[in-house]
């Protein structure tokens, strides 16, 4: 056995006989807290006020319901009137929401196929029922990229939320299709 061996063989043993220690001392002492507990600390202004001290028992104590006067000033209230959807989205039913999301679905799985053509006409269906889809949109303006028709790309691009243009941007660019922002 050469020296290296042997302080290797010392070292583990070190390793594992302090790790046995610090196992044992671990479970045979009891944790406590380090923090000292003070009564003389005053409240905080944003604690809620604190409950009245009863002869009941703790669990029979009645907590009171926040308001104004006992809410921190961080809390906030609901808003006081949710506004109202838009009369488009709310003429629709159930129903045509879900044949909805069954074309726009069909769409994206043209466009998966490589079916651009495909994936154009259903887009524009879905666009018909929904003229600000960004999915239908970017479906739109990527097909036609695609295709090599600048025309028709710009003309959906044009219709896109800027995050969205900036993607579609560099989607278009590979295909050698530029876009103006007018």
């Amino acid at each position: 056995m050469t020296v290296r061996h042997i302080l290797l063989t010392v070292a583990a043993l070190a390793v594992f006989g302090l790790g046995l220690y610090l196992f044992f001392e671990v479970r045979a002492t009891p944790a406590t807290a380090d923090a000292p507990r003070r009564a003389d600390k005053a409240p905080r202004d944003d604690a809620p006020p604190a409950l009245p001290a009863k002869d009941a028992a703790p669990s029979q104590v009645a907590i009171p319901e926040p308001n104004k006067s006992t809410r921190p000033s961080t809390w906030r209230s609901p808003p006081e009137r949710v506004p109202a959807p838009p009369p488009e989205a709310a003429a629709k039913t159930g129903t045509e929401i879900q044949k909805l999301d069954a074309l726009m679905s069909e769409a994206s799985k043209a466009y998966d196929r490589g079916e651009f053509d495909e994936a154009k006409t259903i887009a524009d269906k879905a666009l018909k029922q929904d003229p600000n889809s960004v999915r239908m949109l970017r479906i739109m303006v990527s097909a036609s990229c695609i295709d090599g028709n600048s025309v028709d790309a710009q003309k959906w691009y044009l219709q896109l939320p800027p995050p969205d243009r900036e993607q579609m941007r560099v989607r278009c660019d590979r295909y050698g299709v530029s876009f103006n922002e007018k």
